[in-house]
């Protein structure tokens, strides 16, 4: 269950680990994650079954993925590296990629596919995208109409592009799609001139083009443009694109250091992209790999995600990733953001909060951002490892564009992460999520089973509710409306108030109210930003109540001629707040003159009203 929603600063730059002096850097090698060939192909094992991997964890259920056509367990294959993607016209569709195993005897790994229409209950895995293929490397990603893709590495180290309009029921190759090892893939879907536009980028080492790591593709990936160098060679990272159309890269070079790369002109079918900003960014550690956790693999890639909300954090640029920091801390998950396009960065934040310096593993830290700027970030966990070999799934976010995290959240049962190794020391490089305004899908790898099975589980997220109504129930005029109530400071809802007779009498009562999509909240507050403009009157909050259809009082204190944020809190059963039929919440905001002079036209100020509930 997800408990609450306290906020902590967590603002811990590099001395909170012993200073940049303690973090050791080594030369990092792109060819030791190079995927070769090691084994022949082996058959798929079907005719060994299971019962199917559920592991429950409170209020989640973690579902696998890679089952038979009963929903059974495979006994003896092995399947990791996942990516997901999910219809944004129906979250119900799901599809999630990985790198399938038909016997951990072989090295040989295959492109599973496995897809669910119910919002991730049940999946069917119809096989793989060919058979007998060596593939690797799998990424998903979506275009602007909804239409899936699939990105897999070859045995030769080109890449193929796979399209599925059925929201990965069925695949089809578009063509040959340059790329490399490590490549990774992100889809303009911005309402920019590079809207559709493919971006992709890959390793240095397992490279075909003398180094050259970017191509674009302009044409839903039936051909792409010849292969460019990248400023600083950076692997081991991710894209995204800004809410303007900018194409955002990040990775690692052969010294650890860690850099992102922008390039403005890219969305520009008629322009060869340029690199216009290219920043190293101090994150506190840098990329491991041959950890004991994965001793095959990474501890996790670089991941970047641009805020596209529309909001007041909209632009925002983070970059986060499972990073070593110094030998007591060998992966943290750290974070950083610019608020500026990447022209400078904020000090590195330690997203897992258990005690420093306790030499565990936060590894495969992974980020992403809802429509509405929440920012979502999961990882394997080792705090409670008592075997020296298990792990659970973790979760925090944030609400304010990455000032401030939430507590971490367990997410899962602890699995073994050395268990089923495919003859090959690793569980993959990196698992999925993709964030909706209301929770987050995941898409990761564990060992429930006593082998490496893919498994889903929908995280619900945290309600953030502007107002989507209100009522004036007593005032004589006002202007502004919603909009002023959403997010631009200083615009506000005006409201005068005519003479005020008397110190009983409520001259002004604004009723608002939104709608939630969690009905049995765990925490449940409301914040607004108000004021006065004269002094003399006090302001109440109240919340609806609607198993008792009363307002219970939640604040009072005098009203301010400067504006004031006040966060107020419902307590008891929290379901009582939430309308069980509609989801509906409500709220009432009133002023009263306090002394019994007249009070004469006064105006009383709501700015940025939001309810915050967890489920």
């Amino acid at each position: 269950m997800l408990n609450g929603i306290l906020f902590f600063a967590l603002g811990l730059g590099l001395s909170s680990h012993g200073g940049q002096q303690a973090i050791q850097r080594h030369r990092l090698d792109p060819e030791a994650e190079e995927e070769r060939i090691m084994d022949p192909p082996a058959p798929r094992r079907l005719h060994l079954t299971s019962p199917p991997g559920h592991a429950p964890f409170g209020l989640l259920n973690s579902v696998q993925v890679n089952v038979n056509s009963l929903g059974q367990n495979i006994v003896g294959d092995a399947a990791n590296e996942p990516s997901i993607a999910v219809d944004p016209n129906n979250p119900n569709n799901i599809s999630i990629a990985w790198r399938q195993f038909n016997d951990v005897s072989s090295n040989f790994r295959e492109s599973g596919y496995a897809y669910s229409t119910n919002g991730g209950k049940t999946w069917t895995f119809p096989g793989v995208l060919e058979n007998a293929v060596f593939r690797s490397d799998p990424v998903l990603s979506i275009d602007q109409t909804g239409n899936f893709y699939y990105l897999s590495l070859l045995e030769t180290f080109f890449d193929t592009l796979w399209a599925s309009p059925n929201w990965g029921q069925t695949w089809a190759q578009t063509g040959p799609a340059e790329g490399g090892d490590k490549e990774w893939m992100t889809i303009d879907r911005t309402n920019s001139v590079g809207r559709g536009n493919m971006y992709q980028t890959w390793s240095t080492a397992g490279n075909n083009y003398n180094g050259a790591q970017f191509t674009r593709s302009t044409d839903a990936g039936s051909t792409w443009m010849a292969p460019i160098n990248i400023p600083n060679q950076p692997f081991w990272g991710t894209l995204d694109v800004g809410p303007n159309g900018e194409c955002y890269l990040c990775g690692t070079d052969q010294n650890g250091n860690l850099w992102f790369v922008r390039s403005s002109n890219a969305k520009n079918a008629s322009q060869a992209p340029a690199f216009d900003l290219v920043t190293q960014v101090n994150m506190g550690g840098q990329i491991e790999y041959g950890e004991s956790v994965n001793p095959g693999g990474l501890s996790g890639q670089l991941w970047i995600a641009a805020d596209r909300s529309g909001g007041p954090t909209n632009g925002n640029i983070y970059m986060l990733g499972s990073l070593g920091v110094d030998s007591n801390n060998p992966a943290d998950v750290m974070f950083v953001r610019s608020t500026d396009g990447g022209i400078t960065w904020s000090s590195p934040l330690r997203i897992n909060d258990d005690p420093v310096n306790g030499n565990q593993y936060h590894w495969f830290g992974t980020l992403a951002v809802a429509p509405n700027g929440r920012l979502d970030a999961i990882w394997y966990d080792t705090r409670n490892d008592i075997t020296g070999n298990t792990s659970e799934l973790f979760y925090s976010y944030s609400l304010d564009g990455g000032v401030t995290w939430a507590p971490n959240h367990q997410l899962s049962l602890a699995f073994d992460e050395t268990v089923g190794y495919p003859n090959q020391n690793k569980i993959g490089d990196y698992i999925g999520m993709i964030s909706d305004n209301t929770g987050a899908d995941v898409a990761y790898s564990a060992t429930f089973n006593n082998e490496e099975d893919v498994y889903f589980v929908r995280i619900p997220g945290v309600n953030v509710l502007p107002p989507d109504t209100y009522k004036l129930v007593r005032g004589i005029y006002y202007s502004g409306g919603l909009s002023s109530m959403q997010y631009a400071d200083g615009v506000s809802l005006d409201v005068l108030a005519g003479p005020t007779l008397n110190n009983t009498e409520a001259a002004v009562q604004v009723q608002l109210s939104a709608h939630s999509a969690v009905f049995s909240p765990t925490s449940f507050s409301l914040k607004l930003v108000a004021g006065v403009n004269t002094p003399g009157l006090s302001q109440v909050v109240s919340l609806y109540n609607f198993n008792t259809g009363a307002y219970v009082q939640v604040d009072a204190r005098a009203a301010t001629t400067s504006e004031q944020t006040i966060t107020v809190t419902a307590t008891g059963s929290l379901a009582n707040f939430v309308n069980q039929s509609t989801g509906e919440v409500r709220a009432l905001v009133a002023y009263k003159q306090v002394g019994p002079t007249l009070i004469y036209l006064w105006e009383a100020q709501l700015d940025q009203v939001q309810w915050t509930i967890a489920p």
